[in-house]
């Protein structure tokens, strides 16, 4: 492309190395799980390829940047991107772009705004073959994935909203005096800043961005480092749907591009998905300006499997709930609680499959499990799985050796792992590993399992497999999650409310409730000829 898209030449960056050295990129951890390589040649999706560095986004336009970054390939451990680092003043510059967007667009019509989300749901959809080759590159998602999840989930949440949007009204209010007339309307907020993971990163943007414009707001989106390609990717494709500056990405690093952003005195509200540590940060720095947040953050959710389960529906949705994503995603079912009853039935069908689970190159069709998304995330999953050795956990799957074909021996590979605390209190058991790793325990009691599913700080989502309604309400009531799913695990169709509790954030995304976020009500107070008293007779 040429000078000023998307993708160019920048000053002083310099071409990708086609490999790195080991001692640089890939130092030996002690622990490491096996690996067996063979020489193999994967049969494989072709790598995304880009056509140069990446720039910003700012008003419309593609803008350079004077330092960069690399962003790896998690399937190989080396680099195969530039992305630009944004400076303060193009910090600045997209928040201001972003604020003389919004006068037009905060008064376009219902039937504009709904027509582009429809338009923007049609383009995700037609280039699916971008996603299946990018995410994987990127991110270490499974090919295989992306066209049953990635896809069409981000195209549902923009038709979701392009749909609903027409039902966002104020309401006349009733009010005692016959001669007042009192109603709402509801407005936007300004410029919304949108901080995003490197997990599910276009359904997280989507996940933010359909109701943010719904609404009439614009927005500054500052992507992951790691996965900031792919929210480029999806603005080249949907830039002429929407007039400049409504949408603006900045990439670089949270302390300088992130703070920067959320700090910004003209940013009306903060959205993130992320930690808890990354959300205290920016709520700490909004506070300066007062500027109100949306947490959706991470958790540690418990799925509680009764005596009267059944048990091969409740091993297939423990499987994919903790190893869709690689186990990278907030919602996982990263702890089990199994009724003493069934609990060896349960364990052994489910270590079984998670033994024979395909480890490998995300872009390879066959590969089920692909690469944790970085080397220092890598790093903190194995340190994890050695504290929990190390306070007497059993590992009853994940010890196996992994087989790689050569090209991904500096991958973040690691095998599907199923831990046993039977009676809990081990670390794993209470803190979020974001990997491809459940706990169980086990239990006789339904109200120690609550009790011990509620006693994390966190409470995002939780599950119960049961055939006893009663139970299953009476449990769901008693769950402190934003989620509970009975006998099902990782459902989030289109409208449903996400959000968590505790210390998994506030605030509800992919529903009716996510407009009110980003909307604020206005009242209108009329006098329709009241008569005045006379206090100054």
């Amino acid at each position: 492309m040429q000078d000023g898209t998307l993708l160019g030449p920048v000053t002083g960056t310099t071409p990708l190395p086609a490999t790195l050295p080991r001692s640089r990129l890939c130092p030996p951890i002690p622990g490491t799980p096996r690996r067996s390589m063979t020489a193999e040649t994967l049969t494989a999706v072709p790598r995304f390829e880009p056509e140069g560095t990446y720039r910003l986004h700012i008003g419309g336009r593609w803008v350079p940047t004077e330092a960069t970054f690399e962003t790896v390939d998690p399937s190989l451990g080396r680099p195969w991107a530039l992305i630009g680092q944004a400076s303060r003043q193009q910090v600045d510059d997209a928040v201001a772009a972003a604020w003389a967007a919004l006068p037009a667009w905060s008064r376009s019509s219902l039937a504009t705004r709904q027509r582009i989300l429809g338009a923007i749901a049609d383009r995700v959809e037609a280039s699916a073959d971008r996603w299946t080759r990018l995410l994987p590159t990127e991110n270490g998602r499974p090919v295989r994935e992306v066209a049953l999840a990635d896809v069409p989930s981000t195209a549902a949440i923009y038709r979701f909203f392009a749909g609903i949007v027409r039902d966002h009204h104020g309401e006349q209010i009733p009010v005692e005096d016959p001669h007042s007339l009192v109603y709402t309307t509801r407005e936007p907020l300004g410029v919304i800043a949108a901080i995003l993971p490197w997990n599910s990163p276009i359904i997280t943007l989507a996940n933010k961005l359909a109701p943010a414009l719904a609404c009439g707001n614009t927005m500054v989106v500052k992507p992951s480092e790691f996965a900031s390609a792919s929210i480029l990717e999806f603005v080249s494709l949907v830039e002429d749907l929407l007039p400049p500056g409504v949408l603006n990405v900045v990439t670089g690093d949270g302390p300088a591009v992130g703070a920067a952003l959320v700090g910004h005195r003209d940013v009306a509200k903060v959205t993130l998905t992320g930690g808890g540590a990354t959300a205290r940060k920016i709520m700490a720095t909004a506070a300066e300006s007062l500027t109100p947040t949306i947490m959706e953050l991470g958790g540690k959710s418990a799925m509680i499997v009764a005596e009267d389960a059944d048990v091969d529906r409740a091993v297939a949705d423990a499987l994919m709930g903790i190893y869709l994503a690689n186990g990278e995603a907030c919602i996982a079912s990263s702890r089990l609680l199994l009724h003493v009853d069934v609990a060896d039935e349960f364990l052994h069908r489910f270590a079984t499959t998670a033994r024979s689970i395909r480890v490998g190159d995300a872009l390879d069709p066959t590969t089920q499990v692909g690469p944790l998304v970085s080397r220092p995330h890598f790093e903190r999953v194995v340190s994890t799985l050695q504290r929990a050795r190390s306070e007497g956990v059993e590992v009853l799957a994940g010890d196996e050796t992994l087989e790689l074909p050569t090209a991904n021996a500096d991958g973040f590979f690691l095998r599907p792992t199923l831990l046993l605390d039977p009676h809990g209190g081990s670390a794993v058991t209470s803190e979020e590993v974001f990997g491809p790793v459940t706990v169980a325990e086990t239990f006789t009691d339904y109200d120690d399992a609550v009790a011990r599913a509620n006693s994390t700080r966190y409470g995002l989502a939780a599950g119960v497999w049961t055939k006893d309604l009663a139970r299953a309400h009476s449990m769901a009531q008693a769950l402190e999650s934003g989620i509970v799913w009975v006998n099902k695990w990782f459902d989030l169709p289109a409208g449903m409310p996400m959000g968590g509790v505790k210390d998994s954030g506030f605030g509800r995304e992919l529903s009716r409730e996510t407009l009110l976020e980003y909307s604020a009500s206005k009242v209108v107070d009329i006098d329709l000829g009241a008569p005045r008293f006379p206090l100054w007779d």
